[in-house]
């Protein structure tokens, strides 16, 4: 009895799919019969070769294409960043007759790009920046009076710089041409009574006495070195020197700066912004 009423339980638990060995598979439930072809050797049309064949290409393209557009997007955001650059710092110059002229300042502001090249550790970085410099000039003539000049400057700057970045350390330096187009300046000369002397109203301050004349270009080299505060903010440290007389010698230049060979050296600071 116990037999037959253990064959009959085991009969109708097989009829009605509710009874599970654990040496038999588990059933395919609702959702795995519905769910779409995942190319695996379980699936039900694994045995259709036309149908496995479709999947395979659909796949193949699907994922071909979310990587492409993927891949060119986020290329060219780590490869191309624009920016902004503010920098502040001192001037004077080198050359023959260049004694005299102590230190000056600029300052400026402009725009930055930030392109890879060949490796994530090398990129070209021209900027546009607008500057404005101004240069000192003092010397002790005798007893009396000491001449005095002032020139001022407004340019374009462009220096075209290829930059190496440490990544490990989040140091970079570079170096490139640097180009400076003038916009704008004027110069003024004189001399000026020392403390003591009398003078009287004609001749007293200074008085224009010189023309100075500048070029309208400037063609140097520049050198830097920064350091990246974050992936987006640069702070770095430049030092340019120009190759080209500041001095526009095919105009009148008078005393004491005729035969002068000006040549600019400054250095700054600044700090980018890439976006």
């Amino acid at each position: 009895m116990v037999l037959a009423l253990t064959t009959s339980a085991f009969a109708q638990s097989s009829d009605d799919d509710e009874w599970v060995s654990v040496d038999s598979p588990r059933p395919a439930s609702e959702t795995d019969k519905s769910g779409s072809y995942d190319g695996s050797n379980d699936s039900e049309f694994a045995n259709d070769e036309e149908y496995a064949s479709a999947y395979a290409r659909y796949k193949t393209q699907t994922t071909s294409r979310s990587e492409i557009s993927k891949q060119r997007s986020e290329g060219f955001s780590q490869s191309v960043f624009l920016g902004a650059r503010l920098q502040g710092g001192f001037n004077t110059f080198l050359g023959s007759k260049s004694d005299g002229w102590g230190a000056g300042w600029n300052a400026g502001a402009g725009l930055i790009i930030k392109i890879s090249m060949f490796t994530k550790n090398f990129s070209l970085v021209p900027e546009l920046t607008f500057n404005y410099r101004q240069y000192n000039y003092e010397k002790d003539m005798n007893d009396l009076y000491t001449n005095k000049a002032k020139i001022n400057i407004m340019l374009f700057e462009l220096p075209i710089m290829f930059r190496y970045t440490f990544d490990q350390y989040d140091f970079f330096a570079a170096a490139g041409l640097h180009l400076g187009l003038k916009l704008m300046g004027s110069a003024e000369y004189g001399s000026e009574p020392k403390a003591g002397v009398i003078a009287d109203k004609e001749n007293s301050g200074l008085k224009s006495t010189t023309e100075i004349a500048t070029t309208n270009m400037e063609v140097g080299f520049a050198i830097e070195g920064g350091y990246m505060l974050t992936r987006n903010v640069h702070l770095n440290l430049r030092i340019v020197q120009s190759i080209t007389n500041l001095l526009n010698q095919g105009l009148t230049v008078k005393q004491p700066f005729d035969k002068a060979t000006l040549l600019t050296f400054y250095t700054n600071v600044g700090i980018a912004f890439l976006f």
